[in-house]
């Protein structure tokens, strides 16, 4: 199985925990989000440059 990376922190988002996953706005590519870093509103980027809160 391929490891989900949290695009915010860049850790490893275990598949037991809570995440979302979408495309970029942008570009399409799929970016993912472990559940803390979308309760604090951290922001992440995209390989692109797209910048997301």
């Amino acid at each position: 199985m391929e490891k989900i990376i949290c695009q915010s922190c860049k850790q490893e988002i275990p598949q037991i925990e809570p995440y979302v996953q979408f495309k970029c706005p942008q570009c399409g590519k799929l970016i993912a989000r472990c559940e803390k870093c979308r309760t604090f509103g951290h922001s992440y980027k995209c390989g692109c440059g797209f910048e997301g809160p």
